[in-house]
Formats: C-alpha cells, structure tokens, sequence
C-alpha cells in the first residue's frame, strides 16, 4: 500500500524521548483536519517507570503503549498511521501488533515509519505533522488546567500508572 491522497493519514510524534530529562509529549494528528490527541510523561512518572520497571531497553514498548491507548478508540479516524522514529519502528510495530492481537479494526490499517513515508513520496525532507502537538502537550499539559486551554486546546488522555505497569509486564 502506498499513501495516497483520498487516504486518511494519522502522525504519531514525541517531543522529548523518554530517557532525555523533562516532560514527554506524545501526540497524533490527523492531516487535513488537524484533529489531535495527546499524553504527557512527566518526569517524575519517567523516573517511578524507571524504578519499578527497567526501561532502559524497553523505551519501545512504552512508546507502543502510549500509541496504543491514543489511537485503541480513534480507527475511524484514520487509514494510514505513520509512527515517527523516535524509537526503533520495528520493535514498535511489534509491540502494537502484540498489544493489538485479534483487532480487526487495526489490522485493517496501515501502519508505516516516517522514514519509509519519505522514500514512497521521495521528499528527505518531510517532518512529522504531529512534531509541533507533541511539544504543544508536552508545554501546555505540566500547568494547570485553566492554562492548558489557551491557545491550541488539548485533548489529553490520562493513562493510569498501574495499567501502564501492567503493560509494561506483559511479554510477548
């Protein structure tokens, strides 16, 4: 399958990766309509995960974890999702297709890295639509909730600490 343009296209970004220090803002965006969703790690989340849960070589599935939970109600939103490369794309992509198993809805999608969407469409020099969300939810999303809602208005989810644990115990 290629991208084309009567395709509806998802972009999954992170602003800052999650062994980097401060907040991490996670985000998809919908190309043409703009629609966004989005989570924040802050940092004394990160360093509980870290705590509890070795993630030095697990940030992958952290990453997949949070995907999963921005995009499990939002299929009908999308066609094609493109996952930025903030974390390797295939250990990713296996963990989605691990945390998904037996949904019809993601399997009938097409899921693909932002450095493959650059060599289909040819353009190196294509960005991630959802780079400026992401840091958007990473800013606005560590002040109060009056303060979120100025300007850009967030859609966060809230990810429970023991439902992240729980996943992150899960093993293939």
């Amino acid at each position: 399958m290629v991208v084309s343009e009567n395709k509806r296209v998802m972009h999954i970004d992170t602003s800052v990766r999650f062994f980097q220090r401060g907040a991490t803002g996670i985000a998809f965006k919908i190309v043409g309509t703009g629609e966004h969703k989005g989570v924040v790690f802050m940092s004394k989340r990160k360093k509980e995960l870290k705590l509890l849960f070795d993630l030095k070589n697990n940030y992958e599935k952290l990453y997949a974890i949070c995907i999963y939970h921005l995009i499990k109600d939002s299929f009908d939103l999308f066609d094609t999702l493109v996952i930025c490369n903030d974390e390797k794309y295939l250990k990713v992509r296996g963990w989605l297709d691990f945390f998904f198993e037996g949904n019809c809805d993601y399997g009938g999608k097409e899921i693909i890295s932002i450095s493959y969407l650059r060599k289909i469409t040819g353009d190196k020099k294509i960005r991630s639509y959802a780079d400026k969300v992401a840091n958007i939810y990473r800013v606005k999303g560590v002040k109060s909730g009056v303060r979120r809602q100025r300007g850009v208005g967030l859609n966060m989810i809230d990810l429970d600490f023991n439902i992240i644990l729980d996943m992150l115990k899960k093993e293939k």
